[in-house]
């Protein structure tokens, strides 16, 4: 399969092993692009940093960083084989099982034996993390040794890359090797691969290569191992898709993990349009709340303006309609007339609003601050019906009855001016 057979729209990176460091990883060319550009699909070095805008992306870890392993898998499923994945290949691993991703593959021939693919934990994360954080969606995400085309039975699939090797010698077994930048290294490194990776069953190498500085040194390791190139080599194919995904051993955790999966690029325009909505919606706020503060201001001098024409002699203004009710009840008083909060209009009002009962309906009156403290007769309010008829007789005259409980039980109330 050649680099022209991608599919529009697809996009496949090539990393670099961990051994590179996180930083190197960022922002210098290590990673070999597949992309697509004005003249078709093409290989590329380049850096993350100075990738362009991508909406989804297929990852290959070096072989280097995934170890391909087989187990004898139980009849589990989910989140139980999950959890037992560690256990089933601890004892295939150099480092401490709780710090890898598992991702368990098809079966390999076997029965009860699968395969599992084992990738350190935290590089995964950060990987991962490192696409995501720049709005791009890794879609899938395979070692690189299973992408490699199989092209005869027995064959092995070989590519050589700038710095590194992945060896593809069955359909669920690879590996991978560093490699030297001058041709005596490369030779030496082609030939430690291929001599671990055990016997070529067809004989036969397939070698897909970056540049063609490989050429002397795969011709050398070849004819040292007495392997044959089977054709001509190839320019780096587009991948083949994996057995296994490294995704699926991805253990996110948190509440709000489902945020990762959100393609936020594609939320960039309604987000901006939303944004834009709430900030006129906050101005038009503002802008209201202004126009009622001038017209409460305004309310609030010609109250005062209207009292201190009335009143000169007020020397201090503070509450315009409470003062100018204090003046007029004052001035009332002096002229001898009773006002609307006095004791005998207020006793007269309730007189009226008991009606025929008035005579025998209270046992004692009191009268302060503006206000009729009463006690009425235990016939008058025993029942709801009765405290309700009241309540609405005394609305009607323009007090307001209020019991000092709300129970049924409570003889004592309040009488105000509404």
């Amino acid at each position: 399969m050649t680099a022209t057979n991608i599919r529009k729209g697809e996009s496949f990176i090539w990393l670099p092993p961990r051994s590179v460091g996180e930083r190197a990883f960022a922002t210098e060319p290590l990673l070999v692009a597949l992309l697509l550009g004005p003249d078709g699909a093409g290989y590329q070095r380049i850096s993350l940093d100075a990738l362009p805008a991508l909406n989804s992306v297929t990852l290959l870890f070096d072989a280097r960083d995934v170890a391909l392993l087989r187990a004898k898998v139980p009849p589990l499923s989910g989140a139980k084989l999950r959890s037992a994945l560690p256990n089933l290949v601890e004892d295939q691993l150099l480092q401490d099982a709780s710090s890898c991703a598992f991702a368990l593959g098809p079966p390999t021939g076997s029965e009860g034996e699968r395969l599992v693919a084992v990738i350190d934990r935290n590089w995964l994360e950060f990987v991962l993390g490192a696409f995501e954080r720049r709005g791009v969606k890794v879609q899938a995400a395979w070692p690189a040794q299973l992408a490699l085309p199989m092209t005869g039975k027995g064959n092995w699939s070989l590519l050589c890359l700038p710095d590194g090797l992945a060896l593809r010698s069955d359909t669920a077994a690879g590996l991978g090797w560093p490699a030297a930048e001058d041709a005596q290294g490369r030779q030496e490194a082609l030939i430690s691969l291929l001599a671990s990776a055990g016997k070529c069953a067809g004989g036969k190498v397939v070698v897909f290569a970056h540049d063609d500085d490989w050429h002397e040194p795969i011709e050398g390791a070849l004819a040292a191992l007495e392997l044959t190139l089977d054709g001509n080599m190839h320019r780096m194919p587009a991948p083949q898709p994996a057995a296994v995904d490294l995704l699926a051993g991805r253990t996110r955790r948190g509440a709000f993990s489902w945020l990762h999966d959100i393609n936020w690029r594609a939320w960039r325009w309604p987000g901006a349009l939303a944004a834009a909505a709430l900030a006129v919606w906050l101005v038009g706020l503002n802008v209201h709340w202004a126009q009622l503060a001038q017209e409460r201001d305004e309310l609030r001098g010609a109250l005062e303006t209207s009292f201190r024409r009335t009143f000169p002699e007020a020397k201090v203004v503070v509450d315009p309609v409470l003062q100018m009710e204090r003046e007029v009840a004052a001035l009332r008083t002096r002229s001898g007339q009773s006002g609307p909060g006095d004791f005998v209009p207020l006793l007269a009002r309730l007189g009226q609003a008991l009606g025929a009962q008035s005579l025998d309906a209270l046992e004692s009156v009191d009268y302060r601050d503006g206000a009729l403290r009463v006690k009425f007769r235990a016939a008058v309010v025993q029942t709801r019906a009765a405290r309700d008829s009241l309540l609405e007789a005394c609305r009607r005259v323009g007090l307001r009855l209020e019991f000092d409980q709300p129970r049924e039980s409570s003889l004592a109330a309040a009488v105000k001016v509404m």
